[in-house]
């Protein structure tokens, strides 16, 4: 069917973040992330694809697979994808699925009880794609989980969606939480939560050996971990320097932290 005009002004509606949170729906696009969302089982509500658009076999077989599965497929000029991306070069299809957030309690269900239980928690990390690229570090890390507080970029942001590369269909990742009463939830459980601080009562990483239950917090780019959230966890750790640079972004020192930690 092609994409008339009228759907195309109800599909650009998900542009915004409040249709998204009013629908509980959000865009994925490009062939890699339908790909993921299809083998995550998400639902897909609508598929939306240029049939002139340039596309490898394997790519063919991932729209084969969406059109069997979508409740509604449409066929769109490239100037039509191009109002719905928010890319400077669409790869051609978009599907629009249910969102994937969700609640502290569902994430802390999805936890092991006991043995080795492994969460990072974002403290008001405002940008979209350093949210998405912690994600996607903690997918390739084998975090149990990722906690979202208060003030971190939109999980459904598309920017945030491209850069987690599927990670957001592989683990849990809880959205819009107190993050000062999480945290004394998760001591409660036996979690011990360390916050990333460069302080001088801080532990460096070469000297720290991970508990079997943790939880390391990521905070704010500019202004790192508030004081609530470090006054209720049981220390800090920091990355130790050996060069001149004033510090790390922050999706960049994650990931030192999970290598640290994982290898």
């Amino acid at each position: 069917m092609a994409l008339s005009k009228t759907k195309l002004s109800f599909f650009r509606k998900f542009l915004q973040k409040k249709t998204r949170e009013q629908e509980g729906r959000f865009f994925v696009e490009g062939w890699h992330l339908l790909d993921e969302a299809m083998k995550a089982g998400c639902r897909l509500h609508a598929v939306i694809f240029d049939p002139e658009a340039r596309r490898e076999a394997s790519e063919d077989a991932v729209l084969g697979t969406a059109l069997e599965e979508a409740e509604e497929a449409y066929e769109g000029m490239a100037s039509q994808l191009a109002q719905l991306s928010d890319t400077k070069a669409s790869q051609g299809v978009l599907a629009l699925v249910d969102r994937v957030g969700c609640g502290f309690a569902e994430l802390l269900a999805e936890l092991p009880q006991s043995g080795p239980a492994r969460l990072v928690v974002l403290d008001a990390l405002g940008d979209p794609g350093n949210c998405g690229a912690i994600v996607r570090s903690c997918d390739w890390f084998g975090m149990d989980g990722v906690v979202l507080g208060r003030g971190c970029a939109e999980l459904e942001n598309g920017k945030t969606v491209r850069s987690t590369m599927g990670g957001l269909f592989h683990l849990p990742v809880a959205v819009g939480v107190d993050l000062v009463e999480a945290v004394s939830v998760l001591r409660k459980r036996g979690i011990q939560v360390f916050t990333t601080e460069l302080d001088e009562t801080a532990v460096s990483l070469s000297d720290f050996a991970f508990p079997d239950r943790c939880a390391i917090v990521v905070g704010n780019e500019a202004r790192g971990v508030s004081a609530e959230v470090s006054a209720v966890a049981d220390g800090k750790l920091f990355a130790p320097r050996f060069g001149r640079g004033e510090s790390l972004n922050a999706a960049a020192a994650a990931s030192v932290f999970l290598a640290k930690w994982r290898v």
